[in-house]
């Protein structure tokens, strides 16, 4: 069982995001030169950051809600549809941005930041959320090619801001 405590304390996350941003460009190059093979250093990340998942209540911050464009699916689309019963015409002409996610060579983004779906710090549409949200923060597979996104949430994500100090520690940054 993991007895570590880990802030949630956004504004110094973020601060320290800002702070610490030459840092984390310097460590992203560090990263993509180790030496370990792409499998080794997943295997790494993801050992680090299990106890930080499970220890971190997403509830107590949903942050990401808040902050990131969330992207869809049409399948997505569909099981948000029918999950809330607002037809789908209605979720893509209200809710859902089709042309602003092809720039992105996505489908689909919601129109919105927070997400509308977002009540205090709960998801409104928990059952019938986007992939995109049930798997944030992803870490693997490909972390190290990745890893250039992944730092783009660390002054937003506790999990992600909390891994990554870690790993520093661990790779001897």
């Amino acid at each position: 069982m993991n007895d570590q405590i880990y802030s949630i304390d956004l504004a110094f996350i973020a601060a320290e995001a800002v702070r610490r941003a030459e840092d984390y460009d310097a460590f992203r190059y560090f990263v993509e030169l180790d030496e370990r093979t792409d499998a080794e250093l997943d295997t790494l990340v993801e050992k680090i950051a299990a106890p930080i998942i499970a220890a971190i209540d997403c509830k107590q911050c949903a942050n990401c809600c808040r902050s990131l464009d969330v992207y869809l699916t049409e399948n997505d689309a569909q099981h948000l549809a029918n999950g809330t019963f607002i037809p789908l015409e209605q979720l893509l002409t209200e809710q859902i941005d089709c042309d602003r996610a092809a720039e992105n060579e996505e489908w689909g983004v919601f129109r919105q930041k927070p997400c509308q779906f977002l009540s205090g710090k709960l998801c409104g549409v928990y059952e019938h959320r986007p992939e995109s949200c049930r798997m944030y923060p992803v870490f693997t597979p490909d972390f190290r090619w990745t890893l250039d996104e992944i730092l783009g949430g660390v002054g937003l994500c506790p999990i992600i801001y909390h891994t990554i100090e870690q790993l520093q520690q661990a790779l001897g940054w």
